[in-house]
């Protein structure tokens, strides 16, 4: 039987918009290359993912937002609309290619070429694409291992959905494997409405209306 997570504190759920301490950063680096660690992001060095989550701190198309236990246990990061994360990404796009080609990290390289010039979307409906580029997008979400199974990622989830300045009908988010889409579906009623071309796989597309 799995041991309850016990809390040290009321878990606090908060919006960053001021710029991160180093402690609140290596935080998030470490959860974004454990649980999210196939994601673009995550294949980055912690120089540019810091540099990365300054910019979304910085712009008004992104927020980032966290879990405080007291300590930083989760983060999540949202887009007020799919196109930002690839406009955001260009901002520090040579200093990115050139750190995952010094690191070989080939398929990335390959996968966001795929993502910017909308080749991912290949299989995809027009009716359907218009509902992905028009919604808000969870662009990435990560709770600290030993805090999964508590049910904070999606306590979590409804609480960025009512603090965020976005507006949008539906709400999207990507996943690359059963365990994620069963979270997502299970727990906050996302439904698959496509799938994405990567180059190892195909990424499920899901959605769920935010009111």
């Amino acid at each position: 039987m799995k041991k309850k997570t016990k809390f040290k504190t009321t878990l606090k759920y908060n919006f960053i918009n001021k710029k991160l301490n180093s402690k609140s950063l290596r935080k998030i680096i470490m959860i974004l290359k454990y649980e999210n660690n196939l994601s673009i992001l995550a294949n980055l060095s912690n120089k540019n993912i810091k540099k990365y989550l300054e910019i979304v701190v910085r712009q008004n198309n992104m927020e980032l937002f966290v879990v405080n236990n007291p300590d930083l246990i989760g983060y999540a990061i949202i887009a007020q609309k799919p196109k930002y994360l690839i406009s955001n990404f260009k901002k520090l796009q040579i200093s990115f290619l050139l750190d995952l080609f010094s690191r070989l990290k080939f398929l990335t390289l390959i996968n966001i070429f795929i993502s910017i010039f909308n080749i991912d979307l290949l299989f995809i409906s027009k009716k359907k694409r218009e509902i992905i580029n028009k919604s808000v997008n969870l662009n990435l979400l990560g709770i600290e291992k030993k805090y999964q199974g508590a049910g904070i990622g999606a306590k979590f989830l409804r609480s960025i959905l009512k603090k965020t300045s976005y507006k949008s009908k539906y709400i999207t988010c990507e996943t690359n494997n059963n365990r994620s889409t069963k979270f997502y579906e299970e727990k906050l009623k996302f439904k698959s409405i496509g799938w994405k071309v990567r180059i190892t796989c195909l990424v499920n597309i899901l959605s769920r209306k935010i009111n």
